[in-house]
């Protein structure tokens, strides 16, 4: 049933027939977001968007997908979602793409998202705190207005670092840990090593960190162990840093691939022995001897103001930001 609100009329996705209407309409908006700026948007297909829609968090494609139109015609869409951070706190967010001549009706279509956010949450239980949340890139100038006249604040900026590997130093470990080959016995300590790293970070996703989600993570295709780089005290996990390489070309390179720093994590009673520089030095090299010619990652640069001063002091270099916002969700 289409719904009505000021200029605009909403329906929910059908199914995959929206999917090249839902295409068209991000590319018209991510092309408008990086007009102003720099470089172009990643290209995104049909099998991306897909992809998306078959993994959203806590609500069907049919639930979170709105289309808003004018006049009957398609003008935009968000995708809706939720998670908890912390088992009291619990975030309902937006995505949300408007074609570049339609973006004064852009409050209109968060208002819209916000009701609809309403009745998801009237249905779960109570918790402490509940907020409104959405994402920009630095370069969503009219993404980030709409926001901040909704009332939305800044709560995170998180920074894109990037690492040219033309030359990459070394740094031993500290004495009586090792690096040894990822072998299948040790990935549930893995996961449980991550899961505390999680667990202290500003965007964690506590569901992602249920035990019956093990099987999922271990089957996820993005993990790459032959590009993990795991210390170990003994047959205790002392930290690692988890990476990967992408297939496609690095960002500023017509040669070589671009691969990812994710995951630095150093047990408390390691920290202070330079293992996590000691790991991040080895992982680089490794990336390099594998055809990357830059690696990639993101920082909380207010949480994790320390890590973030250490990627810098390794040559990361920041080269974009993105801007996490929230809004408390009242009564």
């Amino acid at each position: 049933m289409t719904e009505v609100h000021t200029e605009l009329s909403f329906w929910n996705l059908r199914d995959e027939r929206d999917y090249p209407l839902l295409l068209g309409l991000n590319r018209s908006s991510r092309e408008a977001d990086h007009a102003a700026g720099t470089g172009a948007p990643d290209p995104i297909t049909l099998e991306q968007i897909a992809e998306v829609l078959a993994a959203m968090d806590g609500l069907s494609a049919q639930q979170g997908v709105i289309i808003a139109a004018q006049a009957g015609e398609a003008i935009g869409y968000s995708r809706l979602g939720w998670y908890s951070s912390r088992p009291q706190t619990r975030l309902y967010y937006q995505i949300s793409f408007l074609r570049p001549e339609k973006r004064f009706l852009w409050s209109a279509l968060i208002a819209e998202n916000e009701r609809r956010l309403r009745e998801i949450a009237s249905g779960h239980a109570p918790v402490s705190e509940r907020y409104f949340q959405a994402w920009a890139s630095e370069h969503q100038e009219a993404w980030k207005i709409a926001l901040e006249s909704m009332d939305y604040q800044v709560t995170r900026r998180f920074n894109n670092m990037l690492h040219p590997l033309d030359a990459v130093s070394s740094r031993p470990l500290p004495s009586g840990l090792e690096i040894r080959p990822i072998l299948p016995e040790h990935m549930h300590q893995i996961w449980e090593a991550q899961r505390e790293f999680n667990a202290g970070l500003f965007e964690n996703v506590a569901e992602d960190w249920l035990e019956e989600k093990y099987p999922t993570w271990l089957a996820n295709p993005e993990n790459q162990p032959a590009f993990w780089q795991v210390a170990w005290d003994g047959d205790r996990l002392a930290g690692m840093m988890l990476a990967r390489l992408d297939e496609g070309p690095a960002l500023d390179s017509a040669q070589g691939k671009r691969g990812h720093t994710e995951h630095i994590y150093v047990r408390p009673q390691w920290r202070g022995r330079g293992l996590a520089s000691a790991l991040i030095a080895h992982s680089l090299q490794l990336l390099k001897a594998q055809g990357a010619t830059e690696v990639e990652l993101g920082v909380d640069a207010e949480n994790e103001s320390a890590a973030f001063r250490l990627y810098e002091r390794l040559g990361y270099r920041t080269f974009s930001v993105d801007i996490w916002y929230r809004k408390r969700m009242v009564d």
